[in-house]
């Protein structure tokens, strides 16, 4: 046994320690029989004392071998219990590795994964990964019978751990389901609250820009109208103030909508902009009412003369549909602030006097005329008695009625008239030269009668079919003009006057000196008067920035001996008078 059992032998070794009879002579001592002087005990002591000393054999014989016997069982035990442990563990992870399908399949279906529960995992299992080989080495490289019940107790120490973290990884496995969908509900959750909190901080921001963008749209109409005289529109008073009231009432309606959750920022960011836009066209619509109102309040005191000559025009009944549209509907339009309505009704009190201005501004001046003795004929007969001046007054109306079509052009061709005359003075036209030269700058744009007014007034870019249609009205002013034969000598001047000297304009592309003289002095008049004019897509240039402008575009789309005779002219008109 002890060859076989070194931890036996030591426990036996350890457990002796004297003989047989030294140990029962020390049990005596410790513990003396019991003696009673007055009774004869000597029978009884020899059997006594025999039997005192066999049960001490006994208990000695327990006490020394048990613990070897115990000691070998355990020994015995251990090994066995170890070579049981390798088959145990693996047959153990086939149920690890169901238990891992499940935690895979749960993964797949998840948007995010628990880092702490996923590293607790994948460090039990590799731990177990590389413990299980190592322990099955250390119980093959060397026969358990060799070890000692201490070498024995440690490996099988292990083992036990092992198959411990295999329990731990198990319930871990078993428990991660749940734990990773609570993880994944959890941040779900506060990925919503953060992405919230971003469209919350988006749309703050996107109202903010656009109430600032509001305020800047308030400040800029303030500064260029609160100089401007309030509108007198029939009985009404449409004034800036006005305007200025319904605005702030409708921001604070806005920023109350702003205040509550239950309006979409969308809906407050577009009702913000729509405001602006208004606000920015203010100065522009209350112009174009102003220009409206001009041109309805001409045509019918027009027509009230023409009806003193026993002649009427418009049927009352449009007359007075008009007048309701004008002094009743735009008003109230106005005053309640739905400005989309009242470009609407504007564009029909538009249509009206576009189809009736002409004739009756065209009938007046022939009815002046005639009455005052300047001929019975009509504009013909007017021309051909060589009073061409009358033509030009005729003229003046008729390009007033075209300009008035554009709002932004509204005594347009009168000025472009006025330049032209100045250039032919420094050229030293002759009278005769002048009267026709300003009767051609009059009517170089007559041609925008046929152009669609969408067009003329479009604030955006033109597409290139708009493009073509604009480039088209030379030609077509030059087809009324030739009608009157007394004029056919401006027609070529009407039809050439948007040709560059350097051969880029239209309609023709003809260049230098086959452009007609005077199409090049109403090219060049046009062109500085339309750099001098605000438009709604830039501002206008200054005079001397216009100047410089010719200067530098001279020999290109100018001609440039018109150029230099302008340039002088323009100076001189532009010189303080009492200087030299």
């Amino acid at each position: 046994m002890s060859d076989s059992n070194p931890e036996s032998s030591e426990t036996i070794d350890s457990s002796v320690e004297g003989t047989e009879d030294e140990l029962i002579q020390e049990e005596e001592v410790q513990s003396p029989l019991p003696f009673d002087g007055e009774q004869d005990t000597q029978p009884f002591r020899a059997q006594d004392d025999h039997d005192y000393r066999y049960d001490k054999r006994q208990n000695w014989l327990q006490r020394t071998v048990s613990p070897v016997i115990q000691s070998v069982n355990d020994w015995s035990a251990m090994q066995q219990a170890i070579r049981d442990y390798p088959a145990k563990i693996r047959s153990r992870m086939g149920d690890v590795e169901k238990l891992f399908s499940l935690y895979r399949l749960t993964l797949a279906n998840l948007s995010y994964k628990a880092p702490q529960i996923e590293e607790e995992i994948w460090e039990v299992y590799n731990q177990i990964i590389q413990q299980l080989p190592i322990l099955e080495e250390q119980s093959r490289k060397r026969p358990l019978f060799l070890y000692t019940n201490q070498g024995l107790r440690d490996l099988l120490d292990a083992w036990d751990a092992l198959s411990a973290e295999q329990d731990r990884l198990s319930s871990l496995l078993a428990k991660a389901p749940r734990g990773l969908e609570f993880y994944n509900r959890m941040q779900i959750v506060r990925e919503e609250k953060y992405r919230e909190e971003l469209r919350r901080q988006e749309n703050e921001a996107l109202i903010e820009s656009a109430y600032e963008s509001l305020q800047k749209a308030l400040a800029y109409v303030e500064s260029q109208c609160k100089n401007d005289e309030p509108i007198f529109y029939g009985n009404e008073v449409l004034s800036l103030q006005d305007a200025q009231s319904l605005w702030n009432e409708q921001i604070t309606e806005i920023l109350t909508l702003r205040e509550g959750d239950h309006v979409p920022t969308e809906t407050i960011i577009s009702r913000m902009r729509q405001l602006e836009e208004v606000v920015r066209e203010y100065p522009t619509l209350s112009k174009h009412i102003a220009r409206v109102s001009e041109r309805f309040s001409r045509v019918i005191a027009y027509h009230d003369l023409l009806n003193s000559y026993g002649k009427r025009i418009i049927p009352q009944a449009e007359i007075a549909r008009a007048t309701a549209i004008m002094y009743e509907q735009i008003p109230a339009m106005w005053s309640a602030g739905k400005y989309a309505d009242l470009k609407i009704l504007l564009e029909r009190v538009e249509n009206f006097l576009n189809f009736y201005e002409n004739t009756v501004e065209l009938e007046v001046a022939v009815g002046e005329r005639t009455r005052v003795g300047t001929g019975t004929g009509g504009i013909g007969a007017m021309a051909l008695t060589g009073s061409l001046s009358a033509m030009i007054e005729i003229s003046r109306v008729m390009a007033s009625a075209v300009d008035q079509r554009d709002r932004f052009m509204v005594g347009h061709s009168a000025e472009v008239a006025r330049l032209a005359v100045m250039i032919g003075r420094k050229l030293n036209w002759s009278s005769s030269d002048l009267e026709y030269l300003e009767l051609a700058a009059l009517l170089h744009d007559i041609g925008k009668i046929s152009i669609p007014e969408a067009i003329l007034t479009k604030v955006k870019p033109l597409t290139n079919q708009e493009w073509k249609t604009i480039q088209m009205h030379p030609y077509y002013g030059a087809q009324i003009v030739k009608q009157i034969n007394s004029l056919n000598r401006i027609v070529p001047w009407v039809y050439h006057h948007q040709e560059h000297w350097d051969g880029t304009g239209y309609p023709d592309q003809i260049s230098k000196k086959d452009i007609p003289p005077a199409a090049s002095i109403i090219a060049l008049a046009e062109a500085f008067t339309v750099m001098t004019t605000d438009l709604p897509y830039r501002q206008s240039m200054t005079k001397k920035e216009a100047i410089q402008d010719v200067k530098e575009s001279s020999e290109k789309q100018f001609d440039p001996e018109v150029a230099e005779a302008f340039i002088e002219a323009i100076e001189e008109d532009t010189k303080p008078q009492g200087n030299p």
